[in-house]
């Protein structure tokens, strides 16, 4: 005899498991009663705000998204470095830290405008997440967009700066200074430390925000 289990007994995730996998044509009954299960389930408060929190986390869980969409901008902006290259008879190296610093800046002011205007870098449309206004989760002014890349931006020009100060000291000297190579050392650990602490912030808060989101004032959320 076939008998149907009593579904108030499962759980939200079972009913929802199990309504994915049933013969809705074959056990229409069947599938109309778990519809019901469900549909009751949601009604519960309990459940309702636990539902309401795996949303939000969810919604906000962006750190895979945004890796592979700084990834593939990253891939856009070496393809396009390679291309200027060409374009000016400059030979392409991924060695050679002035042009690499070069397109930093280029990536940088890149992400200004594509989030200023669109919310979104070319990776982040393509990985479905968007920088938003923390505290309104509207869209975000181009001063936004400037501050949140502001520590980056600085970093880029700094290094090119640098670099070109190293050649003209090697062109001048043959050699590079002690404080040059201060500078240097200084810059690599601010660098690092930057980039440490944008990890670090990520991690241990529950909307995933990274330091320049909060010098932004700004939020990354799924859409």
């Amino acid at each position: 005899m076939d008998s149907s289990p009593n579904y108030n007994n499962c759980t939200l995730e079972e009913l929802l498991d199990v309504r994915n996998h049933i013969d809705k044509e074959q056990y229409p009954e069947r599938a109309k009663e778990i519809d019901l299960a469900i549909s009751s389930k949601m009604k519960d408060p309990d459940i309702k705000e636990e539902i309401e929190k795996q949303k939000e986390i969810s919604k906000y869980s962006t750190f895979w998204p945004r890796f592979w969409a700084a990834t593939i901008d990253g891939i856009i902006f070496a393809i396009i470095l390679y291309v200027e290259c060409l374009i000016f008879g400059v030979e392409y190296s991924t060695q050679d830290k002035l042009l690499q610093a070069l397109n930093g800046v280029q990536l940088a002011i890149y992400a200004i405008f594509m989030h200023g205007y669109f919310g979104q870098t070319i990776g982040k449309m393509i990985m479905d997440v968007k920088v938003l206004n923390h505290d309104t989760e509207t869209e975000i002014t181009v001063k936004q967009a400037l501050r949140r890349e502001s520590v980056n931006l600085a970093l880029n020009i700094s290094w090119v700066l640098i670099i070109l100060v190293i050649a003209i000291s090697i062109e001048l000297s043959g050699t590079i200074s002690e404080g040059l190579s201060y500078a240097v050392l200084g810059f690599g650990i601010l660098a690092m430390l930057w980039g440490i602490s944008e990890f670090v912030t990520m991690l241990f808060n529950d909307k995933r925000r990274a330091l320049h989101d909060y010098i932004g004032k700004t939020v990354v959320v799924r859409i």
